[in-house]
């Protein structure tokens, strides 16, 4: 316990259980709090991790649903999970700066994999929600979580010198990625499109950018010869017809309705937001029956934010995922610094199409990896940077 070790395997307990299972997930979670506070590590890591610049609009966003509570009526009191829940990120990023990360995201990966081959046993060229499991609580979350750990595994890859488990890094890659283009899930998917350059940079060499381009190109050309991903896309066309049509009752219409009306929350309510309670009820007001009910949240987290705790709460989210981007792009030559761009990524494009606040395994995946940014701070990772920065300032004075 002392030595922090217990507390190591507590997290990567947690990561493991992330996409499968809630009630060991937290069970987890709770262990690896317990253990770190008592270890040496927790000491070591409160007095030597400098302030990182995602901290301030962290405790923000984390001391805002209090305040809230206190401007609107919630009955309920659910905006309090949006405080609690950055304990996690909070943990993690101390945890992360004194404890390597690599068997976090080998837990992660190998939870990943147990849930897509449950998927393709149980539901054999689809994919349906379950609630045993906690990756299959949405399409999106499914998707998103195939994305990054294709990502994950291209920078696994990169930094991993044992054959063996290279070849398991492509292997893994492979089939995530059939698992993306067969799912009915987008978010992901344009995600991982996004960071395409990333992972072939990670798979190739960088330098060899024809390579790089190649790579990306047969890619894009794979993903669009699916007939699961032509699918979708002609869905997407059939839900801009049927709105020329006025019909909203599609994907598309609905989450350009539920966008309308938390702008319209938003505008009411401009500095303090409307609470959380606040888009539902005007969506309610909006649609008093129908499938439409059962629609809580404006699937944007942006919007969400911004109807919820006004603009302040907006700029607040959108000050943490700019400095999440600008770290990670800041460190993406390191396997550490890949991590956080690659998930910066993923967060700001779901967070278009969907409220990654909302949802316990949701919400604690985002939580878990915004704490990986401590990571940064380990002093293996300082060391091998202060290293590489050297080696390349030796390099650029050498003469031609």
């Amino acid at each position: 316990m002392k030595s922090g070790v217990a507390a190591q395997h507590a997290l990567t307990a947690a990561f493991f259980f992330l996409p499968l299972f809630k009630p060991m997930l937290f069970l987890s979670l709770l262990a690896a709090i317990v253990l770190f506070l008592a270890s040496d590590r927790f000491g070591e890591a409160w007095r030597q991790a400098p302030l990182q610049s995602w901290l301030l609009p962290a405790l923000i966003l984390s001391i805002l649903p209090g305040l809230s509570l206190l401007l609107h009526d919630d009955p309920t009191q659910t905006e309090l999970n949006l405080s609690y829940y950055w304990l996690t990120a909070f943990l993690v990023y101390l945890a992360s700066s004194r404890m390597r990360i690599v068997p976090w995201l080998w837990a992660f990966v190998a939870g990943v994999f147990i849930v897509f081959c449950y998927v393709q046993i149980r539901f054999p060229g689809q994919v349906e929600l379950a609630t045993g499991l906690g990756a299959l609580g949405n399409y999106i979350l499914y998707s998103q979580l195939l994305a990054i750990a294709v990502v994950l595994l291209s920078i696994l890859y990169k930094h991993e010198t044992r054959r063996i488990l290279r070849l398991v890094c492509v292997a893994g890659m492979a089939v995530f990625f059939f698992g993306l283009v067969s799912g009915d899930g987008r978010s992901g998917l344009l995600s991982l499109l996004l960071l395409l350059p990333l992972v072939a940079g990670n798979m190739v060499s960088r330098e060899n950018r024809r390579l790089v381009l190649v790579v990306c190109l047969v890619g894009l050309l794979a993903t669009g010869m699916a007939p699961r991903v032509q699918k979708r896309i002609n869905a997407g066309i059939n839900d801009l017809k049927l709105m020329q049509q006025d019909r909203k009752d599609t994907s598309l219409g609905y989450r350009l309705d539920m966008w309308q009306t938390a702008a319209d929350v938003v505008r009411t309510h401009p500095v303090f937001g409307a609470g959380q309670a606040g888009f539902e009820k005007a969506w309610h007001a909006r649609h008093p029956k129908g499938e439409a009910q059962s629609f809580i949240e404006p699937h944007n987290a942006f919007l969400f934010f911004a109807s919820t705790f006004g603009l302040i709460g907006l700029a607040a989210l959108v000050w943490l995922y700019a400095a999440m981007l600008w770290t990670g792009w800041r460190h993406r030559h390191s396997m550490e610094g890949g991590v956080v761009f690659a998930f910066a990524v993923v967060c700001i494009v779901g967070s278009v199409t969907n409220t990654m606040f909302m949802g316990a395994v949701s919400h604690t995946w985002v939580m878990l990896f915004i704490g990986l940014q401590g990571s940064l701070q380990h002093p293996v990772v300082r060391r091998l940077a202060l290293q590489s920065g050297a080696d390349s300032e030796q390099r650029q004075r050498q003469p031609a």
